[in-house]
Formats: structure tokens, C-alpha cells, sequence
């Protein structure tokens, strides 16, 4: 019994006297202590009559004991007041004397025990005394169903929470020593009790190995071999920001556990409320049989009601076993790590399996985490070994077992796998929104994914060409992801970064995690030298300058670049044309100049798939044209796509008429219109801890200007100028607005200089779309998920990270949005504070939500300085996944230029194409160097949902062979120039250079 219950229990015993006794005897009231507790002594003068007992309270446990003869009884605990002299009583189950006790005046807690049952039963228990029947009751006991709790050790990896960054490897190394040797002083212990712990991250075991001698690494080794150590598969707890590309560097320690011969069962993800999609298509093949996501219901909900296992599934219909278990500290809650007396763990132990039980947990076994302390980054104790074996000495049901968290998953799937759900659906993640409370770190980091996925792939052009890579090429690359990785890391800062900004703590914390969303962009910069460098000798060299355009993505690309040209090229002020090899000259527009060169738009059209063109460079005699103003009238611009009318007060658009489709795409009935300003101010913070949002205020801008921008070759723009309290004075809000000529596009730019300001504030940028029975659509890792319809319930439903697109679809028409830079978005309205369980919406209403610095911990209390974000707009009568995809991934993944200035003439060929698919269904992810020279890595997936062939063609049209790999390239299948694809199936696959590895076809 806990304290809070005895001195309830206490009360109630001195009420029932006060309330009873009549005659005028003195009477001496006792409070006894309950396994030889100390005990509070209180004396009250009552009256009393004759003898008597109470029986307050009999409660019939969840669990098995041993009787005398190693029966097993369930214990039941009496709460009984004797209003008489001490005494010793029989105690009869069913008539029958189970137990003689001593029945001391005053409150008395008694345990005995009843028969154990198979069916729900009655049990009369009575106190006799003198064979008289002094107290009777009668109680309800219940099957024992949970019989055995796997208690999971682990250490929670927060990187930063409780100690700066360089300090966690550090603390997180010494704990694998504790644990090694934790092992050997429980070698004599029960088996069940032996110390077992789990490594939750693979980066501490990863930077263990590296840090270690190898006697020590031998022996952690051998401790994981032998079962009592597990390390898990994810680098660490990651957010939904990180992008596919990056998961190979996140996976590739396990090619070095691998090595060792270490086994990897389980990925965990602890702490985080959500997963990115493509692991239940990566893990399996990476030998991953099994998932455990222990969440935090901080400022968040968590899925189902109960803990529960089942069969994710990813898009394409690959499964992990996957079980949501309680808060990754679950154990804690009950004392596991601070009591010393078994008695004082088992209410919160009772509680927790009443509980589950009720709730319909339908397994005899449960998965409980803990720590070996209550803290995040928490060394390993042994001290839970004791307890669980001191436990199981007195309990034989539920048996506590020290275990691994794939011993728990091993035992109730091999049992149960036909009773477990099957769910193929996204799971996303509820904390990524204190990602908008550092927009310009996390647009760096967006920039540097979107960055590597084109540096990898001018590398892998360079690789099929036969080009050597540098020394420490692939380092490199795993350098920059390693950065992204921490960056994206779903920790952000101090336990006081809100309480007290300003302290040393925090303002550590978030340099440190800061730092690494910059080196991870420098490296990226650099990186693309060293591709250039590579690739350069193969661009057509003559008299005059040349410009070549590369493409990495696996369709041929046209759209728009933005260039930068040295004066010494193109002298200031002088007229010049970009000339491709048929004489075609290319569309260019004058942006803005700096002291040594200039920055144009360029328009290039049909850059191969993983190749490039090259154009010349012509300077004209005569000076450049002035590129005219913007023709607007009564605030309406238009094209031949589409009809804007802005309006003059709010600086938004209140009318997006596509000509083609013959569509108004704003809902006038909105709120807020089309590419609209909203700064919000919260009342008080707190009120998003209690899952909701009503204290609150909405503004737009402010004394508005829209003026005419340029309309040159490329595009036209608008340019609206607002005020807005969250912006210093004199620069406002910014918004260009461009409607481009030759494609099917609209763009938003936005720029602020944003004052610092701790009290709860946030930036929205809305586009309520109207679009009569439109859903909408949004893509993640690995697939593309409608919001509400294949989400998990209770996962994310406020906000969503998206990665290239949202789109309102319905079966004419669908509307494409994105951002390069702002990855939250708000689907159906603003919808902070909801906390849907099922998502629902009425209206295709979207918002970006650009900043916010709204939690209580953790993240970001203020931002400042200038900021600048933009957004990328179609539409069109093809309503599939497809079209969103491609223009989302172009839209993002920039197109590479590289300028050489005239030289000696080589007569190489203008264009090129390492490799195109056979089919249009098909995105390749990425494409980078393999680990091996002379092949390249290729990530691809099917788009349409629908079963396919994929051939890879050379760049003379025949199809290359190659192999089916896994994420860190363990080979699945070689020697294959086909490969048949499951709808939404994704396939790591490695590509070789060269020749030899093509053949004609028949």
C-alpha cells in the first residue's frame, strides 16, 4: 500500500470508530505498519460496546503466489478495523480456515490467498473468532491474464536535453562499459533477473567500436552474441525533416555491426510522436524484423488506447512487427528504479496491468521500458536486477523478466501472428512543429538535403563516365549527412531553453545544434566543386563561353535556373544570348548584379535524365535591354495559364482563375485569401499543453503597396509591401509574386526582418484552395498520404511535414503547392490546437506554417533577423501522384550550371545522359557513388500504385545490368536487367559503369 492509501485507508478507520462506538470505555486506536513499516500512533477516548470488526476493503490482485505446498493462489489484501482488543482470528475462504492472523486494534492490512481461478468467481471470506463469524465480505476474483511483464532497460538517447552536445558521446560511451560490466555481476543471477540492456541508438554503439580497444569491444560483442546486450537499428530518434537520401548514412553502421557479427533485430524510436513511412519499406530487407515505438504524449496524441502490437506495413506492403508500447519510461513511473522493497513497486505495477487489461490488451505478456535512473541519457543500474529477483521469489505470476526488447517481440509474435491487425499506413510525427521555431536553420538543412541529392547524382554522372573519384569522396558525403542527421534529430535544445532562454545552458545547446545544420551546407557548397571539377572537361569547350545545365533526377527536365555569371564573361551592362546546339536561343531575364558578375533566370528545356547540356555564351555588341515593368491593371496580371487579381487592402490574391481548366482556385469564402500574411500571438503558451487553442489572435498585413515588378522573358512579377507586428519597422513584409511565361507556374517570395520575441508567436501563409470535392495529398519518405485516410489515428493531425508537395485533388483537376525552404503545413484550415484523433476537414484549405515558438521545452523561444522562404504553384487536369511528384522533386531539387569561359575547342558532344528508366512510374530517390569504385547506388520507387517492369537503359538505349541491393548495399540479387516492382514499391539497386554491363536486345 502507498503512503497516499494509508492514510486514506487510516481516515476512514477513525471515521468508522467515531461513528460506531457508544459505550464509555476508553479505547486505544493503533495504526499498524504493513511489513514491518514503522507505524503512526494516534490514541482517541471513545465509548465502545462489545468487540467488533470491520471489513473495509478486500481487493483481489493480479497476480499468483505461492502457497505452502507451491500452490498458486491469487493474493487478496483485507483492510479491516478492530474496534476491540488485540486478538487472534481464523480466516475462512468459502467456509473453509485458510490463514490464522493476529488482529491488532485498530486498521489492519492482511494478505491471503484465494485458489486461483480460470473463469470470473466469487469468494466469501469471513473472520471468525471463537467460531463465530466477526467479519464477512465477499469478493470478485478474475483469471490471471498478464503473466509476464518484459521489463526492456534501455538508455534514452536525447541529444542535448540535459547536457550540451559534446557531452552525450561521452556519457553515452561510459554507459556501454557500465553495462558490460553490469553483466558479469549478475552472472550467478536467476536468469530471469541476469541485467539486460538495450542500446537504443546505433551512433553510440557506432561511435563505441571507433573508441574503443578491441579487448573491450570484444566484450561487449560477446555480451550481445549471448543475449544480454541488444543494439537497435536507427541511428538515433529521428523527426519526419530528414529525406530519403539521407537514410543510407543513417543505416550504415549496421553494415560495420554486421562485421562483428553483432545482430540487429529491432529499430526503436523513443520519445518522438511519429516514423518516417519508407523504414517499413527499408528495414526488412536490411534483416529488421521488428519495431518499438515508445511515445511521449507531450503537447501530443498518441495512437491507440492501449499498447499494441501489430503488422506495419509500408506502401508496397512490406512488414515490420511493430508494437507501440507505453512512455519509454513506463517502469519508472511505478519507482522500478528507486524502490528498494518489492511491495512498494506493485500498486504502480498493479495499476499499470489493471489498467491495460481493462483497456482489452488482449496478450498474457506486456513490453514495459524503463531507465536504469528517471532522466533522459540515464546510465544503466543494476539495482532493477535485485528487485525483479527478489520479485519473482515472492510472485510467480506476473513474472518479471529482464529482457531485450526483441526476447518480448520473439515470444508474443511467434504466439500470436495470427491475431495481430495489419495496418498499411503513414505515421506522422506530432513534434516536428518545434522545427518553425528555427525557419532559417531549418531552411538551411531543407536547402543541403535538396543540395545533396543533385551533388550525388553530377558525382554518379561523373562514375558513369569512368571517372576516378577523389580520395575520401564517400567520407565526405557521409560527413554532410551525418550533419543533416543531427540537425534533423528530434532534439533541439536545453530542458530550459523556454524557461530560461538566456541562460548558458540554452544558448550552448543551441549553438551546438545549430552548428550542425551550417557545416552540414559549407561541406555541401564545397562538394559541388568537387563534382564540377570532375565533370568539367566533358562540357564542349570553343571561342566562346559555354554554360552547362545538369539534371539529376530520371526525366528529362525544362524549367527555370537561376544563374550566375562573371563579368569577365558577360561584361556589365553588355547584351548577350545562351545558344543551344540547334541555335535555339534560351530565354534569359536580368535579376541583380553584384560588383564581380551578375544573376539571371534562365528557361532551359529537356536536360536528359542524369546528364546535361551545354549552350554557348554570345556577347552582343550594344548595351542590354531594360527589362520592363509588369503590366497591371485594377490589380489584375495575367497570362496565358493564369488570371490574378490581387486585393489592394490585404496584399493577397482574391481571384486565381486558371484559364485552362477554366477554374477560380481561391475560395473567396476563406478567411484568409490566397498567399496571405498571418502573424499570430498566443494568450499564454499552456493552453497547447492541454490539447487546445482558443486564446489567441489573427492579423494580416497592414498598410499595403502593390506595385509592378518586371516582366521580362521569363517571368512577370508583383510586388506587395506590408507592415506586420512581428516585423521591425521600415522593412516590413516582402512578397514578390511571379507568373511565369513559358511554364505552367506561379511563385511566392517572401522576406521579413523578424524581431525577437520570447511571448508565443507564429507565421502562417495561406492557400485555400477551391476545388469542389477535392481531398487533399501530401508527400512523406516513401510515399504520399491523405490526410486522415491512411494515417495512423492519433498521429499528427494538426500539422504535417511535408516533403516536396501538397495537392487538392479531386477527379478533374488537382492544385500543387510546395516549398523548398518551409516544410510544416497545415491541411484544412489553421488547424493548431484541434487535435483531431481521425483527421477531418471540410474545405482543400493549406497553410504553411513558416515559424511558431509555441512549446515549453526543448525548442527555440525566439527567432530573429531576416528570413526568407517561397512557394512553388501548378495545376492541371492530370490528377495523379505522378504529376505532383515530378513537379515537386523539380520544383526542389535544384538543376546544377556550371559556367567555362571560351578555351581551346574539344568538339565533345553538347549533350548527355548517363541512364533513363523504361518506364515513367518510376522516382529514383537518389543516385550516389557506391561503396565500391566503378558503381553507383540508385534509390527507386514506383509512383502509380500500380505493378511494373523497370529496365535501366544506358546511355546508347540498352539496358544495364544490375544488382538489388539493401540501404548499406548487402546484395540481394545480382546479374538481373529487369526487375519486376510491387505498387509503391521501393528497391535500393546498384548500377556498373561501363560496357560490359550492357547487352543488345534480341
Amino acid at each position: 500500500m502507498n503512503t497516499v492509501d494509508k492514510k486514506i485507508f487510516v481516515i476512514t478507520a477513525l471515521l468508522c470508530l467515531i461513528c460506531q462506538f457508544g459505550s464509555a470505555q476508553n479505547h486505544t486506536l493503533r495504526q499498524t505498519g504493513v511489513k514491518g513499516e514503522s507505524a503512526d500512533e494516534q490514541q482517541l477516548t471513545l465509548s465502545r460496546p462489545a468487540a467488533e470488526v470491520d471489513i473495509l476493503s478486500a481487493e483481489v490482485k493480479p497476480a499468483l503466489v505461492y502457497g505452502k505446498n507451491r500452490e498458486l493462489l491469487q493474493p487478496v489484501i483485507l483492510q479491516a478495523v478492530n474496534r476491540g482488543n488485540p486478538q487472534t482470528i481464523d480466516i475462512l475462504v468459502g467456509g473453509v480456515k485458510s490463514k490464522q492472523v493476529r488482529l491488532d486494534a485498530g486498521a489492519n492490512v492482511i494478505e491471503i490467498g484465494v485458489p486461483e481461478v480460470k473463469t470470473e468467481a466469487d469468494y466469501t471470506l469471513a473472520l471468525s473468532a471463537g467460531g463465530k463469524i466477526i467479519g464477512e465480505t465477499v469478493v470478485k476474483a478474475f483469471p490471471v491474464k498478464l503473466r509476464t511483464v518484459y521489463l526492456l532497460q534501455h538508455t534514452h538517447t536525447d541529444i542535448g536535453y540535459t547536457k550540451p552536445q559534446t557531452e552525450i558521446l561521452a556519457e553515452h560511451l561510459r554507459y556501454i562499459d557500465y553495462a558490460i560490466e553490469y553483466c558479469e555481476l549478475t552472472d550467478d543471477y536467476p536468469d530471469d533477473a541476469k541485467f539486460r540492456w538495450t542500446c537504443e541508438a546505433a551512433w553510440a554503439v557506432k561511435e563505441y567500436i571507433a573508441n574503443r580497444p578491441k579487448e573491450q569491444v570484444d566484450k561487449f560483442v560477446r555480451r550481445v552474441k549471448e543475449g544480454r546486450i541488444e543494439v537497435a537499428a536507427m541511428f538515433f530518434n529521428m523527426s519526419e525533416i530528414v529525406d530519403e537520401n539521407s537514410f543510407k548514412t543513417f543505416f550504415e553502421p549496421l553494415r560495420t555491426f554486421k562485421a562483428l557479427g553483432i545482430p540487429v533485430k529491432t529499430a526503436i524510436q523513443n520519445d518522438v510522436n511519429g516514423i518516417a513511412w519508407c523504414l517499413a519499406d527499408y528495414l526488412p530487407d536490411l534483416g529488421v524484423r521488428y519495431f518499438s515505438m515508445g511515445e511521449n504524449g507531450h503537447r501530443a496524441l498518441i495512437p491507440f488506447d492501449r499498447p499494441t502490437l501489430y503488422k506495419w506495413e509500408s506502401p508496397s506492403g512490406k512488414r515490420l512487427y511493430s508494437y507501440r508500447s507505453d512512455h519509454y519510461m513506463t517502469a519508472n513511473f511505478w519507482g522500478i528504479d528507486r524502490v528498494d522493497d518489492i511491495e512498494q513497486l506493485a500498486p504502480g505495477l498493479f495499476n499499470y496491468l489493471r489498467e491495460i487489461t481493462e483497456k482489452g490488451y488482449p496478450f498474457d505478456a506486456v513490453g514495459v521500458q524503463y531507465s536504469g535512473y528517471f532522466t533522459d541519457n540515464s546510465p544503466p543500474s543494476v539495482h532493477e536486477c535485485d528487485l525483479i529477483r527478489r520479485w519473482n521469489e515472492k510472485y510467480a505470476v506476473p513474472r518479471l523478466k529482464s529482457a531485450l526488447f526483441h526476447e518480448f517481440q520473439d515470444d508474443v509474435t511467434s504466439r500470436y501472428d495470427d491475431r495481430l491487425p495489419v495496418i498499411r499506413a503513414a505515421y506522422p510525427d506530432w513534434w516536428t512543429d518545434g522545427f518553425g521555431s528555427a525557419a532559417r536553420e531549418t531552411a538551411a538543412a531543407r536547402r543541403t538535403h535538396a543540395d545533396m541529392i543533385t551533388v550525388q547524382g553530377l558525382l554518379s554522372i561523373a562514375v558513369m563516365k569512368g571517372v576516378p573519384l577523389p580520395a575520401h569522396t564517400r567520407d565526405r558525403i557521409r560527413h554532410i549527412h551525418e550533419n543533416l542527421l543531427f540537425y534533423d534529430e528530434h532534439t533541439y535544445g536545453a530542458a530550459e531553453s523556454i524557461t530560461d532562454p538566456m541562460c548558458d545552458n540554452s544558448q550552448v545547446q543551441w549553438a551546438e545544434k545549430a552548428s550542425y545544420a551550417w557545416e552540414a551546407l559549407k561541406n555541401a557548397q564545397i562538394m559541388y566543386e568537387t563534382a564540377a571539377g570532375l565533370l568539367q572537361t566533358f562540357i564542349p569547350r570553343g571561342q566562346r563561353p559555354a554554360v552547362a545545365f545538369f539534371n539529376t533526377l530520371n526525366w528529362a527536365r525544362s524549367g527555370t535556373v537561376e544563374l550566375y555569371i562573371d563579368h569577365e564573361i558577360i561584361p556589365t551592362g553588355k547584351a548577350f544570348k545562351i545558344v543551344d546546339a540547334a541555335g535555339n536561343a534560351l530565354k534569359t531575364q536580368y535579376l541583380r548584379t553584384r560588383s564581380e558578375g551578375s544573376y539571371y533566370a534562365v528557361r532551359v528545356e529537356n536536360i536528359p535524365p542524369m546528364g546535361y547540356v551545354s549552350c554557348d555564351i554570345i556577347v552582343e555588341e550594344g548595351a542590354a535591354e531594360d527589362v520592363p515593368a509588369a503590366k497591371i491593371e485594377d490589380y489584375t496580371v495575367e497570362n496565358d495559364f493564369f488570371k490574378i487579381v490581387f486585393d489592394p487592402d490585404k496584399g493577397d490574391i482574391k481571384s486565381l482563375f486558371d484559364k485552362e481548366l477554366q477554374l477560380e482556385m481561391t475560395d473567396a469564402a476563406s478567411p484568409w485569401q490566397m498567399g496571405a500574411f498571418v502573424y499570430e500571438t498566443l494568450g499564454n503558451r499552456q493552453q497547447m499543453e492541454h490539447h487546445t487553442l482558443t486564446d489567441y489572435e489573427r492579423n494580416g498585413l497592414a498598410h499595403v503597396r502593390i506595385t509592378a515588378g518586371n516582366d521580362g522573358p521569363v517571368y512577370q512579377s508583383i510586388l506587395i509591401h506590408g507592415e506586420s507586428a512581428c516585423c521591425h519597422d521600415g522593412f516590413g513584409v516582402n512578397i514578390e509574386v511571379r507568373l511565369f511565361h513559358h511554364e505552367k507556374r506561379i511563385e511566392w517570395h517572401y522576406a521579413v526582418k523578424k524581431t525577437p520575441v520570447t511571448d508565443p508567436d507564429g507565421i502562417y501563409v495561406a492557400f485555400p484552395f477551391r476545388l469542389e470535392g477535392a481531398r487533399l495529398r501530401f508527400d512523406v519518405q516513401g510515399g504520399v498520404v491523405s490526410p486522415g485516410e491512411n494515417q495512423i489515428e492519433g498521429t499528427a493531425s494538426d500539422w504535417n511535414t511535408v516533403q516536396n508537395f501538397v495537392a487538392a485533388r479531386n477527379d478533374r483537376a488537382q492544385f500543387v503547392v510546395g516549398s523548398s525552404l518551409a516544410p510544416l503545413f497545415q491541411m484544412g484550415g489553421i488547424c493548431t490546437g484541434q487535435y483531431q484523433r481521425k483527421k477531418t476537414y471540410e474545405y482543400p484549405h493549406v497553410y504553411s506554417w513558416v515559424t511558431n515558438n509555441y512549446w515549453t521545452t526543448n525548442f527555440r523561444a525566439s527567432q530573429e533577423g531576416e528570413l526568407r522562404w517561397s512557394y512553388y504553384l501548378t495545376s492541371s487536369d492530370d490528377v495523379s501522384d505522378r504529376f505532383a511528384t515530378r513537379f515537386g522533386w523539380a520544383s526542389r531539387v535544384p538543376v546544377y550550371a556550371r559556367v567555362a569561359p571560351s578555351g581551346k575547342e574539344n568538339r565533345l558532344p553538347a549533350s548527355f545522359g548517363a541512364f533513363t528508366f523504361s518506364h515513367d512510374n518510376f522516382l529514383m530517390t537518389s543516385a550516389t557513388p557506391a561503396l565500391n569504385d566503378g558503381y553507383v547506388l540508385i534509390n527507386v520507387r514506383e509512383l502509380d500504385g500500380t505493378p511494373s517492369r523497370l529496365q535501366i537503359l544506358g546511355s546508347d538505349g540498352l539496358p544495364l545490368e544490375f544488382a538489388l541491393v539493401n540501404a548499406v548495399e548487402e546484395t540481394l540479387q545480382t546479374g538481373l536487367r529487369e526487375v519486376a516492382f510491387a505498387p509503391y514499391e521501393n528497391k535500393f539497386i546498384r548500377l556498373k559503369a561501363g560496357r560490359k554491363s550492357r547487352q543488345r536486345r534480341n
